[in-house]
């Protein structure tokens, strides 16, 4: 089984990717210095706390993995209603503004 660290920074680079800029934004988001971002992206450290509830804040990934490693997955079920809803309603917007044939 992959480490904690190892499974957060697998989180981050999918919600993030893996590049210098997705290590920026996160630096932006969590006010870390690049080293540990770096750090965090490698799986070789986890964030803090702080910085965990930072990445938790902005994304479903990092969320995911964090009430699956605490064996809360049950939890996860109401996590995905309000964003697909919200998709949803995107998709119908399209539908709606498309010209009609």
């Amino acid at each position: 089984m992959e480490s904690f660290s190892q499974q957060i920074a697998a989180a981050m680079r999918r919600e993030w990717g893996a590049t210098p800029s997705a290590r920026k934004e996160v630096g932006r988001i969590t006010r870390a210095n690049e080293r540990a971002v770096r750090n965090w992206f490698e799986g070789r450290n986890g964030p803090s706390g702080e910085n965990l509830v930072s990445l938790i804040r902005v994304s479903d990934a990092v969320f995911e993995t964090v009430l699956a490693l605490s064996g809360r997955r049950s939890a996860l079920s109401g996590v995905h209603v309000p964003a697909l809803r919200e998709r949803l309603k995107s998709l119908l917007d399209l539908i709606d503004e498309a010209p009609s044939r």
